[in-house]
């Protein structure tokens, strides 16, 4: 895969972050663990010098206090039943619903590129196509205004 030009830094960290969230999603998922948990875990076990551990952390914490709202949003544009998606995608799903409603400084392209990136490399085949289609309906419900406007980047 041809590498881009490097980001910056603050935006590098944040990505940084999204990979993590991934994997601190998935083992939530299989190993039935609390975000306080994973997040020690995390922490103790691998190197979070160039990650942005605010979001990390912020992110994880709220996924999990608000996961009915969250798949409540997701849930409805599957087209297929929850237990027919992926563990990875379904935590890619749910990391770009978080910062669609909480951080609307990102732009909803960022936010979509980003999850198709993490689903393209953690990911089952495919599965950033499924992505890419769940969000940008996800996007056009949360941040219709910012995909409407003539002046989006």
């Amino acid at each position: 895969m041809k590498k881009n030009k490097k980001l910056p830094e603050a935006l590098a960290r944040k990505h940084r972050a999204r990979k993590r969230l991934v994997q601190a999603l998935y083992q939530m998922h299989y190993n039935d663990l609390s975000a306080k948990a994973v997040v020690e875990q995390f922490l103790e076990e691998q190197d979070f010098a160039k990650v942005d551990t605010e979001f990390f952390k912020q992110a994880l914490c709220f996924i999990e206090k608000n996961r009915s709202e969250i798949e409540g949003i997701i849930n409805p544009y599957l087209g297929r039943e929850r237990s027919a998606v992926g563990a990875v995608e379904y935590a890619v799903l749910n990391i770009a619903t978080y910062e669609l409603l909480n951080h609307i400084e990102t732009p909803f392209k960022v936010v979509i590129n980003e999850a198709i990136l993490m689903a393209t490399e953690f990911g089952g085949e495919g599965g950033h196509t499924f992505v890419n289609g769940v969000l940008t309906q996800i996007a056009k419900h949360t941040r219709a205004a910012e995909m409407e406007s003539p002046h989006r980047v």
